[in-house]
């Protein structure tokens, strides 16, 4: 039986249309979970699971879905309003077509005889963190830095009408970013290298589409900034940005690439640095992207007292569920869990994320809104006098702890909700 978790799954959602949705369904019946990371230019890392009992996933804007894990780099191309469904074989190569356009069939071959032959589609730095473990699983390790063969085979089945336009373009995109990508590695970077990416930067509009013109834009940055001497430090980085590139577009991009990730770490113990935000603010126009920041910024919520918590149910068993946004082994008990909920309706469920990012945690309850709720979901924030969090002691996740109807704990560490245990320990106590 085919293992769901060895894939690594690329998924392109293109940007051509905006706020149109588009459908990915899992119609295999292969026993495991297929994880899903979806990263667009407005949105940071939003992440679903699809399985035998999750199939199904709804994309309302433009992004690259990405199933990271080490063993496969196979793209997946839709245009809005489309509905792909997905398969996978005994080699564990995906499958994939759309009724309404053809043609994605055959993309769907090209993307997998190009990654039997020349392996996954990574710039260097990535590849070369996968190659030990990629040597011990006897995988295919050829890789092409210049992206020769895969430009050919590109070519070939292009001249034979086995790709669409739009899906050519995001190909020769993306190859053409990788190799840039890989010679800004070179010990010593050749000056043309930077003249043809900085003469791509008056169609930076569309090229910013692909993710991999993303990663080598920012790669850029960080080389640039060392061939001329300049320090590096956050607010150095967006100073750089905001007086080195003419294309709005990209300076907006690159100011909200670089300060989104520290200043979304919510308990980060070295204070932030004031002057990087105070040029974002000034430089960044986008307003998604603004508005992204400035939620981040947001006072963390009253720190999380759990007896308070637990005593809003007073008289009734309680199931605590600790989990993230990024924790894909959370997610994938998420329908099992649905079912306990709609079975046991005398039971209270309480859903406590651990979320570094409070964007990524109110993006994942927009997913899982039959699920999930401002009433019975929350974002931890740690508090010392936390007694009972401190007994409980959250190391891992999932983790699920069950309360009983006099409020005190009955099991720190219970049953997954895809268990018989579980209904059995509540049925015990109810």
């Amino acid at each position: 039986m085919c293992n769901l978790k060895s894939f690594l799954l690329l998924f392109l959602i293109s940007s051509t249309l905006f706020s149109q949705q588009i459908t990915i369904k899992y119609i295999g019946n292969s026993e495991g979970i297929i994880n899903l990371t979806s990263e667009s230019k407005e949105n940071a890392y939003d992440r679903a699971v699809l399985s035998t009992k999750n199939r199904e996933l709804i994309i309302d804007n433009d992004c690259s879905i990405f199933c990271n894990d080490i063993n496969r780099g196979t793209l997946i191309y839709a245009a809005p309003n489309e509905t792909l469904e997905f398969d996978v074989d005994t080699k564990g190569l995906i499958h994939y077509y759309c009724a309404s356009n053809p043609i994605r069939k055959s993309e769907s071959e090209f993307l997998n005889a190009s990654f039997e032959k020349y392996g996954s589609i990574k710039n260097l730095p990535n590849y070369n963190q996968l190659k030990i473990v990629m040597a011990s699983q006897k995988m295919n390790t050829y890789f092409d830095k210049d992206y020769i063969k895969q430009k050919e085979l590109l070519e070939t089945y292009f001249k034979e009408n086995k790709l669409s336009k739009e899906f050519y373009n995001y190909l020769s995109t993306t190859y053409w970013s990788l190799t840039l990508y890989n010679e800004l590695e070179e010990k010593t970077i050749n000056p043309n290298t930077f003249k043809a990416i900085e003469e791509s930067f008056d169609q930076a509009d569309t090229l910013l589409d692909a993710d991999k013109y993303r990663e080598l834009l920012q790669n850029y940055v960080q080389k640039r900034m060392k061939v001329l001497g300049l320090k590096k430090s956050l607010s150095g980085e967006m100073e750089f940005i905001s007086k080195n590139f003419n294309n709005q577009n990209i300076v907006d991009y690159l100011l909200y690439s670089t300060i989104y990730y520290p200043i979304s770490i919510r308990d980060q113990k070295v204070p932030f640095d004031p002057k990087a935000l105070e040029i974002f603010r000034k430089y960044c126009k986008n307003q998604t992207f603004a508005a992204n920041v400035e939620n981040e910024l947001k006072p963390a919520q009253t720190p999380l007292v759990l007896k308070e918590i637990i005593k809003k149910h007073e008289g009734k068993l309680v199931l605590i569920d600790f989990w993230a946004s990024w924790c894909m082994p959370c997610r994938e008990e998420f329908p099992d869990e649905k079912k306990l909920m709609d079975k046991y309706t005398d039971v209270a469920f309480v859903f406590i994320s651990i979320d570094k990012s409070a964007n990524s945690w109110k993006k994942a309850m927009d997913v899982y809104k039959d699920i999930l709720n401002k009433e019975n979901s929350v974002l931890i924030a740690k508090s010392e006098k936390d007694e009972l969090l401190k007994q409980i002691n959250v190391t891992t996740i999932p983790r699920y702890v069950l309360i009983g109807k006099d409020g005190k704990i009955i099991h720190k560490d219970a049953p997954r909700p895809s268990t018989p245990e579980i209904q059995t320990l509540i049925e015990k106590y109810l």
